[in-house]
């Protein structure tokens, strides 16, 4: 049966990215000489200057594959470092790598956030905002070599790298389109600060062979390439460690949240339980006072009511008392009340260098010491207010008797 496939070389690929790209410059220039605006900044605007080609496949090879469980993936790398498509992988980290100074967009997933843990962990460590190296959205808003770092360093010519790994343009481009990767022309034209010379780089001429021994020639031991170099390798190294450190310490921390929430609850309850406690018995309490003191209150009424009732018969017996009494019994109680109202007030005395008891009421005068000893009221005499001396009634009686 007849194949009608018809294959395109890789040389042909690059042919048909440049006249197209030559093609859409010549019609933005010609258009800017008509409606008066610039070329290179609307070519730039387009995006014209990174004209891919893409290439479709029967098998499709991705960068990332997922392990058999499906809940983690693990990224497949080149055998050597490949340069910056131009293209942003929205499954992978947001930050550069440095990758052979090439910068190129860090092949950790993501798992839903926009830096892998490796990267935000250096970015916590450094205390800075962005990824050592920028990010990839950084490096997609200039153009394809423009691209400088936060410490002012620009990516190298991929010339350089292809030097250091001993590769050829047609080994780059075969080891691309295992996994889709569109490589721009300009990746093997451009040089880099160093004053690299622009161009692809020389074909090595093949060397003579010598006569010599007849034989199979020896073949040279093979060598193992690690991709990237010491630093990269190094800081992947201690990037998964800290990754690591860093789930074990998330892990601590939200198992020591955990137990501190727990604690700080239990205390809480137990507060709230004894504040309750404590309410409740002030409660009790101050219920227990209220009705001590409302029965306290009704004792005191009961009294007082009690006392009105008895001081009300006692009046109503007295008055019926009186009533019952004769005229002369009334008017000697009478005599007995004025007698007490007329009760005697004295004061004490002196007089002529001896002590007396004086009425305030009528003068007369008491015997002080007969008082004093033996509590008899005895009258000696009266006080004369126009003399102002004592009337004494005896005035034979011994008067050393009332010496103090």
């Amino acid at each position: 049966m007849f194949n009608a496939e018809v294959f395109v070389s890789d040389e042909l690929n690059r042919q048909l990215m440049n006249t197209s790209k030559d093609l859409s410059h010549r019609c933005v220039h010609i258009l800017a000489e008509k409606f008066n605006f610039d070329a290179s900044e609307a070519i730039k605007m387009l995006g014209l200057n990174m004209i891919k080609l893409e290439r479709k496949s029967h098998k499709k090879v991705s960068n990332v594959s997922n392990v058999s469980n499906g809940s983690n993936a693990v990224a497949v790398k080149s055998a050597f470092p490949l340069p910056w498509s131009g293209e942003l992988n929205d499954s992978c980290c947001s930050a550069l790598r440095q990758n052979n100074g090439l910068y190129t967009q860090c092949t950790s997933l993501r798992r839903g956030v926009e830096f892998c843990k490796g990267c935000a962990s250096q970015m916590q460590k450094s205390g800075g905002e962005v990824p050592e190296y920028g990010t990839i959205q950084q490096r997609m808003a200039v153009g394809l070599f423009e691209y400088v770092d936060p410490k002012g360093r620009k990516p190298v010519a991929y010339s350089k790298v292809m030097k250091k790994y001993k590769i050829n343009e047609e080994q780059v481009l075969e080891e691309a389109g295992k996994f889709n990767i569109i490589i721009n022309s300009e990746h093997f034209a451009v040089h880099d600060a160093e004053g690299t010379k622009r161009g692809r780089p020389k074909t090595s001429e093949k060397a003579p062979k010598e006569k010599g021994a007849k034989g199979r020639p020896k073949k040279d031991k093979k060598l193992l390439q690690v991709e990237g170099d010491d630093d990269d390798l190094f800081a992947s190294l201690v990037a998964e460690a800290n990754e690591t450190e860093i789930e074990e310490a998330d892990i601590i921390a939200k198992l020591a949240a955990d137990k501190v929430e727990k604690e700080a609850k239990l205390a809480a309850d137990k507060a709230e339980k004894e504040a309750k406690k404590e309410a409740e018995k002030e409660v009790k309490l101050a219920e227990k006072e209220a009705k001590l003191a409302e029965k306290e209150a009704e004792r005191l009424a009961r009294e007082a009511k009690k006392l009105e009732k008895e001081t009300k018969s006692a009046a109503e017996k007295a008055s019926k008392d009186q009533k019952k009494k004769t005229p002369s019994q009334q008017e000697a109680n009478t005599n007995d009340v004025e007698q007490e109202d007329d009760q005697d007030v004295v004061k004490k005395i002196e007089f002529e260098g001896k002590k007396y008891l004086k009425s305030k009421k009528s003068g007369i005068i008491y015997d002080y010491i007969k008082y004093v000893n033996e509590g008899d009221q005895v009258v000696i005499g009266k006080w004369n207010d126009n003399t102002n001396k004592i009337d004494f009634n005896d005035a034979e009686e011994d008067e050393d008797e009332y010496d103090v």
